[in-house]
């Protein structure tokens, strides 16, 4: 679990706080709401809107990964100068 941590806060990290940012604030919300944002993401019809989609979709499925993601993101928000 530890080492899933460090991979997954790698890779959030590799994002810009301000993706990060938008990404935890759409992770809180409710399912109502990341439904909404998802079916706007895929109005982009390009890759990183659908990648995005998926990923919020994926983490709406999971309640744990979700929660995990919320955590992690917040760490790094809270770590941030």
């Amino acid at each position: 679990m530890a080492d899933e941590n460090s991979q997954l806060r790698g890779l959030l990290l590799g994002l810009t706080p301000s993706a990060r940012e938008h990404l935890r604030n759409a992770l809180i919300r409710d399912q109502a709401d990341r439904d909404a944002i998802a079916s706007q993401l895929l109005r982009y019809r390009d890759e990183r809107g659908s990648a995005w989609a998926n990923l919020v979709d994926l983490l709406s499925l999971d309640p744990e990964l979700r929660r995990q993601y919320v955590r992690l993101l917040g760490e790094l928000e809270a770590s941030e100068p």
